[in-house]
């Protein structure tokens, strides 16, 4: 769980980092000081002895005060010691000299002797003797070449060697026998590099003093009485490095570099803090260091350590911001829009590729897409720290980039299934569906758990641990409240959602916990650590239903006032996933509402629509259709694919149709090269495609596809001229409900930019006074048809089919004036309306006994059992208005048996949620009573 302490925790991690940096530095005792840049041994400024952290001349000055001398005297403590034949590098003294000895008893002498705290002093060779006592400067030297000092003889010329007593007068240099004086020398510096020697110099504590009086290996001592800390900080802020070259150390050579233990990474991580996760702008030095900006997560750390690091915190307290955020989580892409500052209403892009490119009215449609790379790491960051967890753009993606990837490789099965497209239908799924499953990128397959409903506790602290179930909805709420409470705009507390009205209550709830959870841990730790009374105001809730908040937006952009008696509205919104139908009027407020502060009201009296007319529905029947006209083509490489929910199958199906990934993935693959043919002006096609696709084998195949771009034309406008159809035929049944004036009809949705809506649609065109004649015949109501709203390239905050909603919303939520009156609502006591058509096929038609937004607990007769059993059919599709055939596919049949029902008893069924009803078996009408029989059934 995330600790109490800042998100960064700096002050911890600085002192990790200087106790981390002072271990490796004293494993070794000396180390080279490099200047910056620099790696090479022979550019070092000085020698390091972390001892005492004294610093010492470096090797190139030691050779610089050698080269002119051939000797140097040793000092320790300004007390002289033996001299340094420069030339052999051997060390000499003359420390006893009071006598003469035989060469056995001088050898003896001398291998007892400890001069200048050293043992293991030598007898010199002849020619050791001959090269010390014959060169220049040699300060034993008295009297006639070559003799030297001795303590009781000033010009003594018999000297021991290992070879016996050798005369030094010049021309003599014979061997005898005879006693002499010793003149020792110690091999100590003799194999020993330049640096070898300073090091030893250092241990030993010996200075060098020249002929001319001049001292060498004086130690600087600015770092000795440093503590840990600042010696660290003085050691970046001059940039040096450190080279081991302590040949007595264990360690192996390396060069210790202080920058690496300065908080770089940390402040290469604040740099990156937003563009890391979600590839939002990277930080500027003067969101690090103006004091004017400065950081929230730094809130709470050490002041001293940020002024070192000349970094500002900042209360996250400052930036809380009370102004309403709306969102529409849609099927295929999700909108957020936000109050701004002065009032007015600006809309949100998530996850584009290049944050600095121009703003697009597109880049708002934020697709609503997950991309999953690496889903280890991602797990691990997402259930270790609840607020702004570490996560990284290169383990998971959101919105644009991951659509990016979703259309940019159709045929890639890796990528296709690493991405989660439809996260708001997943929402819908129950036990009785398929689970839904994703391979990341890193061949981890995750099976999604079904959705669950997990509140945050009220005005508490959220916490998160490793058996937190993956939630794909919290997860693309967090990445909406990266964007949403980015430091450039604030930290947001209200939120307000929409929701298609049938969606019934339980999976609202599902949905707002989860963008509770997502939108709450997209706050920063140091605003619920520092000020947790914020978290009794974080709110997230449902306030209107996507067209109801659509018509607010494009009646006041359209700027059609409200009258007293209201202005009468129905919504066509084509979407992604479904239409949606929606009908209510505009009017001035009244004086009671006046007086609670209202202006204007909307009412809200009935909603239908047809939930197998979206988009992706009609791409996968344009799908589904192609690939029957290629059966040939596909039984020859055994290719199988899906069929859409609403589809007939057809004959021999059952060796092409399957629920495979290959076969999703075919379904997939085509639906990329058919997409632009439903989003297009024109409906082109070519007549032939090669394609790879996916055998039963899992092998890919290049397969030749005829595309027929008549048929498939054609299959648009019939759904969709069929969509239409169920639309008047619903504004036929309202139409008493609204004010006698002119009715605005008002396409929304990505979908209703179709040609064949464009087409149908059209007052002057062949299709809509057919179709009013139809609903309306000869004397049909004054309709006003508005279309989409296009996007703006001038304004792209301005509402368009799409952004109307969440837009749209902002018009709507408490403080704007507005007031919603939501009749469906309060009919059903909060709860989403009956979502069916429940009823019986009479001569071969269906005839729907029960119909959407039925009254829940009341019952209705559906028809007499027949030796117990009854067939009840149950559709979605507001075709059930205009008529559907028996065996229609979008007819579903259940064959029910209710053996103990007595002779004569008729079914009788009542709603009790959007997709429940209850049913009885009784001779008359059913009365509640202790001991009646009830029969829950769930209708899918």
């Amino acid at each position: 769980m995330q600790s109490a302490s800042t998100e960064l925790n700096l002050t911890t991690r600085y002192a990790d980092n200087l106790a981390k940096f002072t271990e490796k530095l004293e494993a070794q005792r000396f180390s080279l000081i490099l200047p910056p840049g620099e790696t090479s041994a022979e550019k070092a400024t000085g020698i390091l002895d972390t001892q005492t952290y004294l610093i010492y001349p470096p090797v190139s000055e030691l050779r610089t005060f050698l080269t002119p001398h051939n000797f140097v005297e040793i000092q320790k403590d300004g007390t002289a010691l033996p001299a340094l034949h420069v030339a052999t590098k051997l060390l000499w003294s003359n420390a006893t000299t009071a006598k003469q000895y035989s060469l056995k008893d001088g050898s003896v002498v001398v291998g007892a002797g400890r001069w200048a705290d050293l043992s293991g002093w030598l007898l010199p060779s002849k020619d050791e003797l001959y090269s010390f006592a014959s060169a220049n400067g040699n300060p034993y030297r008295t009297g006639k070449a070559y003799r030297l000092l001795a303590a009781e003889n000033p010009s003594a010329y018999c000297w021991l060697t290992i070879q016996g007593r050798t005369d030094t007068d010049s021309g003599c240099w014979g061997i005898s026998d005879s006693p002499g004086y010793i003149f020792a020398c110690h091999p100590l510096l003799k194999n020993a590099s330049d640096i070898e020697i300073s090091i030893e110099m250092i241990r030993r504590g010996w200075t060098l003093r020249n002929p001319n009086a001049q001292t060498f290996n004086l130690p600087d001592t600015r770092w000795e009485s440093l503590s840990p800390e600042a010696r660290l900080l003085t050691i970046q802020k001059e940039g040096i490095r450190l080279l081991n070259v302590d040949k007595n150390s264990e360690a192996q050579a390396f060069i210790l570099d202080p920058a690496a233990y300065s908080l770089r990474d940390e402040l290469i991580e604040l740099i990156e803090l937003d563009h890391t996760p979600c590839r939002l702008p990277e930080l500027d030095n003067a969101q690090l260091s103006d004091p004017e900006k400065g950081l929230w997560e730094l809130w709470g750390e050490d002041a001293a350590l940020c002024k070192r690091l000349n970094l500002i915190a900042r209360d996250p307290g400052r930036d809380i911001q009370r102004r309403a955020v709306a969102i529409d989580f849609g099927t295929s892409s999700t909108v957020v829009a936000c109050e701004t500052s002065s009032g007015g209403r600006e809309l949100l892009r998530i996850g584009v590729r290049d944050f600095y490119q121009a703003v697009q009215p597109q880049h708002f449609e934020n697709p609503t897409v997950l991309e999953c790379l690496d889903f280890a790491s991602f797990q691990q960051a997402w259930t270790s720290q609840a607020y702004r967890p570490k996560l990284d753009w290169n383990w998971m993606r959101a919105a644009h980039e991951a659509q990016a990837s979703f259309r940019d490789n159709p045929g890639d099965t890796r990528i296709l299934a690493s991405i989660l497209p439809r996260l708001k239908q997943w929402a819908l799924r129950d036990s009785e569906h398929r689970r839904v499953r994703l391979t990341d990128r890193q061949g981890q397959e995750i099976e999604l758990p079904l959705h669950s409903e997990r509140n945050p506790l009220r005005g508490q602290a959220l916490q998160v641990n490793i058996d937190d179930p993956f939630d794909p909805i919290e997860l693309y709420a967090w990445y909406l409240g990266m964007a949403i409470n980015w430091r450039g705009h604030g930290l947001f507390l209200k939120y307000y959602l929409s929701f298609p009205v049938e969606y019934p209550r339980e999976v609202r709830d599902r949905i707002l916990a989860s963008f509770r959870r997502g939108l709450q841990r997209s706050l920063p730790h140091s605003l619920v650590s520092h000020h947790p009374e914020t978290l009794n105001e974080f709110t997230v809730q449902a306030l209107a239903s996507e067209p109801a908040a659509y018509a607010a937006a494009a009646l006041s952009h359209l700027q059609v006032e409200p009258t007293e008696e209201g202005i009468p509205y129905a919504v066509y919104d084509f979407g992604g996933g479904t239409t949606d139908f929606d009908f209510g009027f505009l009017r001035w407020a009244d004086g009671e509402e006046e007086e609670n502060g209202y202006e204007q009201v909307f009412e809200h009296l009935a909603n239908s629509g047809d939930k197998h007319l979206g988009g992706e529905n009609l791409i996968e029947h344009m799908v589904y259709q192609t690939f029957q006209r290629n059966l040939d083509e596909l039984r020859r490489h055994r290719i199988q694919f899906t069929r859409p929910i609403d589809a007939h199958p057809f004959a021999g199906s059952e060796a092409f149709l399957a629920q495979t990934q290959a076969a999703q993935t075919n379904t997939v693959m085509l639906s990329a090269w058919l997409r632009p043919f439903l989003e297009s002006d024109k409906p082109d096609l070519p007549a032939q495609i090669k394609i790879e696709l996916i055998d039963a084998n899992g092998q890919k195949q290049v397969c030749e596809l005829e595309l027929d771009s008549a048929a498939l034309d054609a299959l648009l406008l019939e759904r969709m001229r069929a969509g239409v159809h169920a639309f008047l035929a619903d504004l036929t049944r309202i139409r008493s409900e609204l004010p006698v004036a002119p009715i605005h009809i008002l396409l929304a949705g990505n979908g209703s930019r179709s040609r064949h809506i464009r087409d149908l649609f059209d007052t002057a065109g062949e299709h809509w006074p057919a179709l009013l004649r139809h609903h309306f015949g000869e004397n049909p109501p004054e309709i006003i048809i508005h279309p989409p709203l296009p996007m703006d390239e001038q304004n792209p905050h301005a509402p368009t089919a799409k952004t109307g909603v969440a837009l749209g919303l902002l018009h709507l939520v408490p403080g704007e004036n507005t007031l919603l009156v939501d009749h469906l609502y309060r009919r059903h006591d909060g709860q989403a309306p009956f979502a069916w058509f429940v009823g019986r096929v009479r001569r071969r038609k269906f005839e729907p006994i029960m119909t959407p937004s039925a009254t829940y607990g009341h019952w209705h007769e559906v028809g007499p059992l027949q030796e117990g059993m009854f067939n009840l059919y149950i559709t979605l599709s507001p075709r059930a208005h205009v008529g559907l055939a028996d065996g229609d596919a979008e007819l579903t049949k259940h064959r029910l048996e209710f053996a103990a029902a007595p002779p004569g008893a008729r079914l009788y069924a009542r709603a009790c949620s959007p997709h429940e009803i209850e049913l009885t078996a009784a001779v008359a009408s059913p009365v509640e009573e202790e001991g009646a029989v009830m029969q829950k059934f769930v209708l899918a």
